[in-house]
């Protein structure tokens, strides 16, 4: 197959090169924060279903499980019980040991919500829960400040890049979606023919299916998946802030798109736009696209 194409499509092929070495380490970086960003949600979800079983306040207590201030209360009171007989000001002084933003405000609120009635499991599944929990808890800690740790290894990485004014302009990509974009997209500008190229490498340009009658596009299967997911997660995280996004994701659904659907067709916008962003060296501007819109916008006909 190798030496058909060869023979027959060399002179179609483009010589592929490699990532400059800061792009190289980014992606890297990124890629392995990303994996544990995904071992730290699996063993919160593993934590709230421990916690179900035997401690189901826990769960109310926090905004989040994987606060630290969250963990470390675990820690100190694994039972319900020994949470229960803890003063308010026990609650504050573990809080302020978590790094809670506020836990004088917040420990009487907790304190309220424990002695509140609740299901009571059977001592043998508190005592076997409580050794899981803390289990879980123990593994968090380390995630959570190994991630943190990625942080501040790709933070400084990023910022010597070149390209990082483009990422760092688009709305919500934050210190973790732009150095991703960066080191998923790539610096390399004779890579791609156009931003189809970058749709088609993305998996979010549909694919066309045709069997004698029946027609349809379905999803891409074959692609780069983590730059997929960058994308995805940047163009979900776009309409949170700007209106024209979010007026194109509900217009999607209006027409009986599913949501994933849906921002996969914002992502296409957002390729075409970061596409010539990139090739141009500018920034996002939310008035340039505002006006590229009107521009291309079709006119309508004058009576």
């Amino acid at each position: 197959m190798l030496a058909k194409i060869g023979r027959l499509d060399l002179a179609e092929l483009r010589r592929l090169e490699p990532d400059s070495a800061t792009v190289a380490e980014l992606k890297t970086l990124t890629r392995d924060q990303v994996a544990l960003i995904q071992t730290q949600t699996r063993l919160v979800n593993q934590l709230t279903a421990c916690l179900k079983e035997y401690y189901p306040a826990a769960l109310h207590l926090f905004a989040k499980l994987q606060q630290r201030s969250a963990l470390v209360f675990l820690q100190a009171y694994p039972t319900p019980q020994a949470a229960q007989a803890a003063s308010v000001e026990e609650i504050i002084a573990t809080l302020r040991q978590g790094r809670h933003s506020n836990p004088r405000r917040v420990a009487p609120k907790i304190a309220e919500e424990l002695h509140r009635p609740q299901l009571v499991a059977t001592e043998v599944i508190v005592r076997a829960k409580q050794r899981l929990m803390l289990s879980l808890v123990k593994q968090l800690l380390v995630v959570i400040q190994d991630i943190a740790t990625y942080d501040k290894e790709i933070s400084p990485l990023f910022l010597t890049h070149k390209d990082q004014e483009i990422w760092s302009s688009l709305p919500r990509a934050g210190k973790r979606l732009a150095p991703r974009l960066l080191a998923e997209w790539g610096d390399d500008r004779t890579r791609y023919a156009d931003a189809t190229s970058v749709q088609s490498l993305a998996g979010t340009a549909p694919v066309p299916f045709q069997s004698g009658n029946y027609a349809k596009a379905h999803k891409r299967f074959a692609c780069l998946k983590p730059l997929r997911n960058a994308l995805y997660q940047f163009a979900w995280q776009s309409t949170r802030e700007l209106a024209w996004a979010l007026d194109y994701y509900h217009r999607k659904r209006a027409e009986g798109k599913s949501h994933s659907m849906a921002v996969r067709a914002l992502v296409n916008i957002w390729v075409r736009i970061i596409y010539r962003m990139w090739q141009n060296k500018t920034c996002y501007l939310t008035a340039t696209f505002e006006v590229a819109k009107l521009a291309h916008a079709p006119q309508q006909r004058v009576a």
